[in-house]
């Protein structure tokens, strides 16, 4: 399995995917921003860490042709073929390294599940956001109708 895959999209009556709602809608308590947001930044400190600024931005430079930086939340299997491309076997490296630096801002603590790849624990992290919002949705219209 590759460093990021995209996440399976469940659909909603108003044509938005839970996962829509997770990238585009502020993340509460952490300062307004996105999944998204925070998933590019994990990356972006993570290859700073390990392979520093110049060699990061050099990593993007060439991925640019492929895939653009925005575009990396939306496709993460796209991202995780081309960074192995360039990296081999670190590439798995900089995902678990990446994810849990992600799982850190979200502010939860990161498990290690055998058999889990990057890509399984960002789909967790979307599938327990989605649960999350859908549940505080579900008691923001209870109190509501009280």
């Amino acid at each position: 399995m590759t460093l990021l895959s995209q996440s399976a999209r469940s659909s909603r009556e108003d044509g938005a995917s839970h996962t829509d709602i997770l990238t585009s809608t502020p993340l509460n308590g952490i300062r307004n921003r996105t999944f998204d947001d925070l998933l590019l930044e994990a990356i972006d400190e993570t290859l700073i860490d390990l392979v520093g600024a110049r060699t990061k931005n050099m990593i993007f430079t060439y991925l640019e042709c492929s895939i653009t930086r925005e575009d990396i939340p939306n496709q993460p299997a796209r991202f995780s073929a081309l960074l192995e491309e360039i990296s081999g076997k670190a590439a798995k490296v900089i995902g678990r390294a990446a994810v849990r630096r992600l799982y850190a801002k979200l502010g939860w603590e990161f498990y290690e599940v055998h058999g889990f790849e990057a890509v399984d624990y960002i789909e967790a992290a979307r599938a327990r956001l989605s649960r999350e919002s859908e549940q505080q949705r579900t008691r923001t219209l209870v109190q509501n109708f009280d």
